[in-house]
């Protein structure tokens, strides 16, 4: 699989795009087929150049995928080819202005949010483009063209950086840090992020578990339960199992390189002994 990224230039756009992506399933041993996807609490807009892609068993064309909280199924094949946009934690409310809960973990086509022509006149754009750097290019233009890059509330940021850094922050200090009653930082990130920042918590404690499984496989599980915030075995292989499903030995055993677009082929874990 061909993957490339690219950060926008723009410093406003960088407030609510992580970076851009291309992808290309490029022969038989790639990761064609069915593909889960961890959830990440982030937005991703997705332009497909060529062959067909299906999430959770719905075709994906030009489409945006809301704040994902949970497992994506992803199925490919080989010559499939796109481009996406990934937004922070809080970026898909500067796209669309409606509270982000009202939309978790939705695929909304892209002319729900842009004119049709400006849809297809992009797709052109990005299939007749010479490299992947003029590719990179059209896309950001694109959404600077389209998107009007907010001035971000800075507690925004600042409290998603927080239970970045800390699996173990606990709420109260998260809201006296924001200067926020708990009711008031409940509705902040449910409108801005999709969900409450406790449920927020979980998802990025278990991709920072997920990532320690890859760079540390041969640390006992329960000390890496421990390192990343979890109260013992069993309560971390719940929330392994619950976001992930699948369970922290059977992805030691895939050993599948880490990324923010795959995690695992179903294939290849049919082949796996209980």
């Amino acid at each position: 699989m061909i993957q490339e990224v690219y950060i926008p230039k723009n410093s406003q756009l960088r407030q609510i795009i992580r970076f851009l992506y291309y992808g290309e399933f490029t022969n038989e041993n790639s990761f064609a087929g069915t593909t889960a996807i961890f959830p990440n609490a982030t937005t991703n807009l997705t332009v497909v150049l060529d062959h067909g892609i299906d999430f959770n068993q719905s075709q994906l064309d030009n489409a945006i995928y809301a704040t994902c909280s949970s497992t994506v199924l992803m199925d490919t094949q080989v010559g499939s080819s796109f481009m996406s946009a990934q937004f922070n934690s809080y970026g898909m409310y500067f796209l669309t202005g409606t509270p982000v809960d009202e939309v978790q973990d939705n695929l909304m086509p892209l002319h729900y949010f842009f004119k049709e022509s400006a849809i297809r006149r992009l797709r052109e754009q990005l299939k007749s483009a010479t490299s992947l750097e003029a590719r990179f290019r059209k896309l950001e233009c694109f959404l600077l063209e389209t998107i009007q890059p907010p001035e971000v509330d800075p507690r925004l940021p600042f409290g998603v950086s927080m239970i970045n850094r800390d699996p173990n922050l606990k709420m109260d200090d998260l809201s006296a840090a924001l200067c926020l009653t708990n009711r008031g930082m409940q509705k902040l990130f449910k409108k801005y992020v999709g969900m409450s920042p406790a449920y927020f918590k979980k998802i990025k404690r278990f991709n920072h578990a997920a990532k320690t499984l890859l760079e540390q496989p041969d640390v006992p599980l329960t000390s890496t339960a421990l390192n990343c915030g979890y109260y013992d075995q069993a309560h971390f292989i719940k929330d392994f199992k619950h976001f992930g499903q699948i369970t922290p030995s059977h992805f030691l055993k895939l050993r599948m390189k880490s990324s923010d677009f795959y995690n695992y082929n179903l294939k290849e874990m049919e082949n796996l002994t209980p």
